[in-house]
């Protein structure tokens, strides 16, 4: 089997996500980081429009055909979930464009009970809080983070917000980001997502820095699965944020879009407001590798 690599196009890795400007989608061109994958990854795109695929399962076909009850019940999943998500306009209007709103909106398009997710950068684990729910019991997510102090707050939120009932198995680690394919393992994540930064309410002196960031994205490309979605939040208002957003940037510009498609979310209007990037995995690689 040949082997998937990642081609850097002349484009060095460097850094982390940086700032969200524009609330429009920005397709990064070119091909792909550093670590040797076994070939299979389709280009996601944002998710589709789910009003029209409910439209078109209403009702009968045009040859008359009754819809079936499994149509029903996907035209029922359909709009729960376009209830539950607002939209990216939305978002600008009702909450102000918090892009880690944004960030929660569009994992919900990609997790599923029974997935696997990853929280590189707990934090507070609101974010963990958010993928826990979304897996339920049948799933996984483990939450990652260097300091102490921030994998117990994890825990006790999670104690709090989780009935056991609807508990995932839940890995509560403490380590470096950069470590997350060994804490992980290779091809098993629908999600990995980094906020990066330092922990809000601790000390500001300790944040993510641009040569562990790029590392840990590395790292990433190996984890998520076929079909699967790398989020990046970087912020480039504080001294080494910018560095660090244009390293990782670098590399999500430089991964190949067979394999990949890459993309970023910016607030046009906000300089130094987060970026948000998105690594999606080519979920039909794996069959076209098959072929050849």
């Amino acid at each position: 089997m040949m082997a998937l690599h990642r081609i850097y196009g002349g484009v060095g890795l460097s850094g982390k996500v940086a700032h969200v400007k524009d609330l429009t989608l920005r397709q990064l061109t070119s091909c792909h980081g550093t670590l040797a994958v076994t070939g299979r990854h389709q280009t996601r795109g944002m998710a589709a429009d789910t009003s029209a695929a409910t439209t078109a399962e209403q009702g009968t076909s045009s040859s008359g055909q009754a819809v079936t009850s499994s149509q029903q019940q996907q035209q029922q999943q359909q709009q729960q979930q376009q209830e539950e998500l607002p939209s990216l306009l939305q978002l600008v209007s009702l909450y102000g464009a918090r892009l880690t709103t944004a960030a929660q909106m569009v994992w919900a398009q990609v997790l599923q009970p029974g997935d696997v997710a990853v929280d590189a950068t707990c934090g507070n684990g609101h974010d963990t809080l958010f993928m826990a729910q979304r897996v339920g019991q049948g799933g996984a997510v483990y939450a990652i983070d260097l300091q102490e102090s921030a994998v117990a707050s994890t825990r006790q939120l999670l104690q709090q917000q989780l009935p056991p009932e609807a508990c995932p198995q839940l890995h509560l680690l403490q380590g470096c980001h950069s470590q997350l394919q060994a804490l992980v393992g290779s091809n098993v994540a629908k999600l990995v997502a980094f906020n990066l930064g330092y922990l809000p309410g601790g000390d500001k002196g300790i944040v993510t820095a641009a040569d562990s960031t790029a590392a840990a994205v590395e790292a990433a490309l190996e984890v998520v699965c076929p079909g699967g979605l790398v989020s990046v939040m970087c912020y480039i208002g504080h001294p080494g944020g910018l560095e660090e957003y244009e390293r990782v940037r670098a590399l999500a510009a430089g991964l190949s879009p067979s394999y990949w498609t890459s993309s970023e979310l910016k607030l046009v209007n906000r300089p130094t407001a987060p970026v948000m990037l998105l690594l999606w995995r080519r979920p039909d690689v794996q069959e076209q590798q098959a072929r050849r």
